[in-house]
Order: C-alpha cells, then sequence, then structure tokens
C-alpha cells in the first residue's frame, strides 16, 4: 500500500478484499490500518465507524452485481422479467463472496447509489405501482434474496467441513415416524441450490404480477379467460 493515498474508497476496497478471505469476523477497524500501513485514528478522516464501513462495503458489493439491468428494463422487456434479471444478479453476487449476506443485511444506501433506487424504483411505478408499494417490493424481494444467499453459502460451510447426521438421515426416510417426510425422500425431486432458488423466485415473481393486477384491476395474469 505504500505510496497510495488513504481514502474511504481504499479502506472499503480493503475491507471487502479481508472479507472475502478471511470472513466477516477479520473485518476490524485495527486490522485495516495494519493492513493499509496507517494508525486507526488516520481511518477515522475517511470513515466514523464501523457501521458506516458495513454500509460501504455493501454498496461495494452490490455494485459488482450490478448489469444493464439497473439501468431499467430492456426495450419491450416486461417489467416481472427485469425484476427477476435483477434478483439473480443480486443472489449470484452474494454467493460469490464469503458473509457478503450477513454485510448486505440491513445496510443503509449510500447517497451514490441513490439515483438508481430510484431509477428502478421508478420502472416499477410507471408499471403501474404506487411508489410506497414499489419500494416494498424491493425489500421484500431484499429480504428474500439475502435469506437464500445466506442459506446458501451456511450449507456449503457444512459440506466442506463434512458435516453428517447419519441420526437424522434416518429419521427422515422412517415412513412409520414420518410418513410425509419420507415420502417427500423418496421422491427423488432434490433440487440443486440454484434450481431452489429460481423456484421461489419465479413463486414470488408471479405473487407479484396477481399482486400488481389487483393493484390496477386487471385480470389475474394466470386465470385463462372464460369462453
Amino acid at each position: 500500500m505504500a505510496g497510495k493515498a488513504v481514502s474511504k474508497e481504499l479502506i472499503v476496497e480493503k475491507a471487502v478484499e479481508l472479507l472475502d478471505s478471511d470472513g466477516l469476523a477479520a473485518v476490524t477497524l485495527r486490522r485495516l490500518a495494519t493492513e493499509l500501513g496507517v494508525s486507526a485514528p488516520t481511518l477515522y478522516w475517511h470513515i466514523s465507524g464501523k457501521r458506516e464501513l458495513l454500509d460501504g462495503m455493501a454498496e461495494c458489493l452490490l455494485r459488482r452485481g450490478r448489469t444493464d439491468a439497473f439501468d431499467g428494463p430492456a426495450e419491450g422487456q416486461p417489467w416481472w422479467e427485469w425484476l427477476a434479471e435483477h434478483a439473480r444478479a443480486m443472489f449470484e453476487t452474494m454467493i460469490s463472496v464469503r458473509d457478503a449476506p450477513q454485510v448486505i443485511a440491513g445496510n443503509r444506501p449510500t447517497p451514490e447509489s441513490l439515483t438508481e433506487i430510484d431509477v428502478a424504483i421508478g420502472v416499477l411505478a410507471e408499471a403501474g405501482f404506487e411508489p410506497g408499494d414499489a419500494q416494498q417490493v424491493f425489500f421484500v424481494l431484499g429480504g428474500y434474496v439475502g435469506g437464500m444467499a445466506l442459506e446458501w453459502q451456511e450449507e456449503a460451510a457444512r459440506e466442506r467441513e463434512g458435516v453428517e447426521d447419519p441420526e437424522l438421515h434416518a429419521a427422515v426416510t422412517d415412513a412409520e415416524r414420518y410418513p410425509h417426510i419420507a415420502a417427500a425422500m423418496r421422491s427423488g425431486v432434490h433440487r440443486e441450490p440454484m434450481e431452489t432458488f429460481l423456484l421461489g423466485l419465479d413463486l414470488l415473481i408471479r405473487g407479484l404480477r396477481s399482486w400488481h393486477a389487483e393493484r390496477v384491476g386487471a385480470a389475474s395474469p394466470f386465470v385463462s379467460p372464460a369462453r
């Protein structure tokens, strides 16, 4: 880091590097000061504390997942397809960096991100959502994406650690004690994590489309017209 001036951007980038390599517990102001070769008080010239640091890290991570979808739908693209594209991009970003879901959860937007947020809410407002409802859509979608990303990472950690539970496996395949669970296990329907995420996203988007139709007084998009 010698010869490189310390800035908020540099501090946040180094924090994200530490996050990816060593996890959230390793991201401390003291560790950052050491990595950057400065004194801890120097950091406070650029960042007020851990909360501001986490918000900056969240914004940095979210920027990585931004594609052209964040500029609004492509020409002729329905709002729900755009929304699903947006959600998948964010999910892929969250699972790509260790502990990213914990950092992004509960973050507050930085002033620099408000323009993009305004554009996103505007897309749904133009589709007929009230602005407040449009904002809630993104809150709900963000909660789903973050929760699924957290589950993905925790399951991956169990696999890396080789955690096995033969007693549980025996129980869930015991048709006498747990007939419905055992039937589900026997069905052979096992989805890979991305398939599970996309299934849930499809269900969520379908629900939003139905809710939207109610809001604008339109027929449900999933009910065939009577003949």
